[in-house]
């Protein structure tokens, strides 16, 4: 028993340590999941409408962000392409135009319909919808050509 009181008296008396941060995050983790419970409100929502409403949020995300998907401008212009011949297709519904040809004229008229409110809805929503992603093609297809200008202009510019 001398033996360890002679080791005791050597020691620092005690003193309060810190949390570690495992402690903190789990006190955190048990705080955020009880509190809102304790009060009655659920923590995660349950009901169908807020499953869809949570889905029609991400659709809309991805749908806004379109812009930078494509990588090089070869890629753009690809997609641009394809954005054309779609946009072509509803012009030719909207227009009611039976020859493959459609000119920008045939374009812009349906556009005036369109804004106008003069076609049905079905086809508004895709003439839009074509007419949004040719316009989101075409400005990858300007940045990243002229992304591609730099990067030659200057070596140490990263593509």
């Amino acid at each position: 028993m001398t033996n360890d009181l002679d080791k005791a008296l050597g020691r620092i008396p005690y003193r309060p340590q810190l949390p570690t941060a495992r402690q903190v995050a789990a006190v955190l983790a048990i705080l955020s999941l009880a509190g809102p419970m304790m009060m009655g409100v659920p923590v995660i929502p349950v009901t169908m409408e807020d499953e869809r409403r949570r889905q029609q949020d991400e659709i809309q995300q991805v749908s806004e962000s379109s812009v930078g998907v494509y990588q090089t401008s070869t890629e753009a212009e690809t997609g641009l392409a394809l954005s054309q011949r779609r946009l072509a297709q509803v012009t030719r519904e909207v227009e009611e135009i039976t020859t493959h040809d459609v000119t920008e004229r045939d374009v812009v008229h349906a556009a005036n319909r369109v804004f106008a409110g003069q076609v049905e809805e079905k086809l508004d929503v895709r003439f839009r919808s074509a007419f949004n992603r040719v316009a989101w093609d075409t400005v990858d297809l300007y940045i990243l050509r002229d992304n591609e200008e730099y990067a030659l202009a200057d070596d140490s510019y990263p593509l």
